[in-house]
């Protein structure tokens, strides 16, 4: 059974990916062209040492296979260029329409504090944690809706070549990918830490970007108060657990 919050997201991305679904859809196949095309060169490759020795396949020249090789490398590059215009494109065009909203929902009521709402308990935040939610979460979302198309591309490319390993070698094939199946599946076990992790992060992120904003604001508060060490010494505090809640994220 999928849980409520993971069908509230997938909702959302799909209702981005219907915010433009021309733009989305061209990315989408130059995406998946870029990712796919690099399992072809390989059997051309093959082609043409067979055809050296009479075993190809096929019954094309050198000439004509170097010629298709280099046809299919020219249209990967083309695919590369067109697709990075048009994720460009897609990605800000994503990223500009969550902010939109997000700063809609605040100027509709100028005059609240800005809160969130975490395991149904809503949370006062301050002018500079704000900026968090601006940035990391739209780029958030925004990543996950750009990724998705490179996603299905990559996985293109693998059932191709695991085809072709297959063909060439069982065992081999199978010594080579049982890993990175264990892999997946140690990933997949550790999916709860890593969580953890990552929202740890994200949170001490917004306690530097909010203690930020509020000394900025209370600037000549800190100076009558003669509080500048206090608030410095505070300020390295905090940043020195986000650098390890961060190197832990990364890990």
């Amino acid at each position: 059974m999928i849980s409520t919050k993971k069908r509230k997201h997938w909702k959302l991305l799909w209702q981005l990916m219907r915010y433009t679904p021309k733009l989305y859809t061209i990315d989408f196949c130059f995406w998946i062209l870029i990712m796919g095309l690099p399992a072809l060169p390989g059997l051309i490759i093959r082609e043409f040492f067979n055809s050296l020795t009479n075993e190809a396949k096929f019954a094309l020249s050198p000439l004509a296979l170097i010629a298709l090789f280099l046809a299919l490398n020219l249209g990967q590059i083309t695919a590369l260029f067109a697709g990075r215009i048009t994720k460009t494109q897609y990605r800000f065009t994503m990223r500009s329409l969550l902010r939109h909203n997000l700063l809609d929902s605040l100027f509709k009521n100028p005059t609240a504090q800005p809160m969130v709402v975490n395991k149904e308990a809503e949370t006062n935040i301050s002018q500079g944690e704000i900026i968090s939610y601006f940035r990391d979460d739209a780029e958030q979302i925004e990543e996950n809706v750009a990724l998705f198309s490179q996603v299905v591309g990559q996985g293109i490319f693998a059932v191709i070549c695991l085809v072709i390993l297959l063909n060439i070698n069982l065992q081999m094939t199978m010594f080579v990918f049982l890993p990175l199946v264990g892999m997946i599946v140690i990933v997949r076990q550790a999916e709860t830490r890593i969580k953890q992790y990552r929202k740890a992060s994200r949170q001490a992120t917004e306690k530097v970007t909010g203690i930020l904003g509020e000394i900025f604001a209370s600037v000549q508060a800190i100076k009558v108060a003669g509080a500048e060490e206090n608030v410095l010494n505070y300020f390295r505090t905090l940043n020195d657990k986000r650098r390890q809640m961060m190197i832990k994220d990364s890990l």
